[in-house]
């Protein structure tokens, strides 16, 4: 788990350092579609990125809470969602290879810390059982 959560710091970091630059070159050679398109897609670039790094920061408490689990799997979602839409409305096939394995690695992730969901306990453990010499002693 410490490994994926490193590698999603490091997945994180990509996104905010690599995908300005990686959009860059699509975006010169495109008609800018207005102010709202760019804002949505710089929304979701950082949406992205922060899912990383939430899964990173807060990796080992999402499997005990269910409420960062839903979190977590509402994260995955728009990663998916948003990566969806960056892949069909661009041409650009740098976006393509980058966009499709971090996707992938958002399902791992996802896979990883969101479905395996640890019940939280809320009764309290049973005591030992006494052994039959013990109970027949008495």
């Amino acid at each position: 788990m410490f490994f994926l959560r490193v590698m999603a710091f490091f997945a994180g970091s990509f996104v905010a350092f690599a995908a300005p630059f990686l959009m860059l070159t699509e975006r010169q050679g495109m008609a800018m579609g207005g102010m709202a398109t760019i804002l949505l897609g710089a929304v979701c670039v950082l949406g992205f990125g922060l899912a990383y790094f939430y899964f990173a920061l807060l990796g080992h408490n999402i499997v005990r809470s269910h409420r960062m689990r839903r979190i977590a799997g509402a994260m995955v979602v728009f990663q998916l969602v948003a990566g969806g839409w960056l892949i069909h409305a661009s041409s650009n096939a740098r976006v393509l290879v980058t966009a499709a394995p971090l996707m992938c690695f958002s399902v791992l992730l996802f896979l990883a810390f969101v479905w395996p969901g640890d019940s939280s306990r809320n009764h309290r453990p049973m005591r030992r059982r006494e052994h039959s010499d013990q109970v027949q002693s008495r």
